[in-house]
């Protein structure tokens, strides 16, 4: 069969948007795996294993500081000997408390404490001696003892990861409309009949086509012309 130049044209066009049709929807399809692989989740497999948790911190021990005090007078007493005595010599009230008395005098700046001392008439005087007590400033602070540090022990299972087929997603690729083709002007069409020309009393058949007359006339000419020649003869 003969394709005129605008059927072959218009084949050509469509073949060229089937093509482009093709490529697009290959290029939709190849894209789409990487874009699914990279939404996967990755699974990590490991094995078991417990894990200290710390609970509660340990706490330092502190160390104590002892409590402040101040001698300050307690009792004044005053001497009594038994007899001639040139004074105390190692008596005091607390160790040799018959020879003295407590009284109710109060301390004056200046007076020793916890020693016999001699108020009065310088060699002649009597004989007097404080007694002392400690009072506390600042009270002692007791130290405290260290706490070691509490843990627990906390277990994470193995993790195994589990074989997973992954399919991906089905897309369904654009639908492209080529254009209308242009249109194809309409060629003359070709019929072949047969024609009869007599030459010397025979008959012959001579295949003429109807679509050119210009064939068809010089044709009939050639018959008559050999028509008339074989008359003549």
């Amino acid at each position: 069969m003969t394709l005129s130049k605008g059927s072959a044209g218009a084949l050509s066009y469509v073949a060229s948007a089937a093509g482009a049709l093709t490529l697009a929807a290959a290029g939709i399809l190849i894209a789409v795996p990487a874009a699914y692989a990279a939404d996967s989740t990755t699974c990590t497999p490991a094995a078991a294993y417990d894990e200290q948790v710390l609970v509660t911190p340990a706490v330092p021990a502190t160390p104590g500081t002892p409590a402040v005090t101040q001698t300050v007078p307690d009792q004044r007493w005053s001497w009594n000997p038994h007899g001639d005595q040139a004074g105390p010599g190692g008596s005091t009230p607390l160790n040799d408390p018959d020879h003295w008395t407590a009284n109710t005098e109060q301390y004056k700046d200046g007076e020793p404490l916890g020693v016999a001392y001699q108020a009065g008439t310088p060699g002649n005087g009597d004989w007097f001696y404080w007694t002392t007590k400690e009072v506390v400033v600042t009270p002692a602070v007791p130290g405290t003892p260290g706490t070691p540090a509490v843990y627990k022990t906390v277990h994470h299972d193995a993790v195994t990861c589990p074989a997973t087929v992954v399919t991906p997603p089905v897309v369904t690729p654009p639908v492209v409309t080529p254009p209308a083709p242009a249109p194809v002007a309409e060629q003359p069409t070709e019929h072949t009949m047969p024609a009869t020309v007599q030459t010397d009393g025979d008959t012959t058949w001579i295949p003429i086509a109807a679509g050119g007359l210009g064939a068809l006339a010089a044709a009939s000419l050639a018959g008559a012309g050999l028509l008339m020649r074989g008359r003549r003869s």
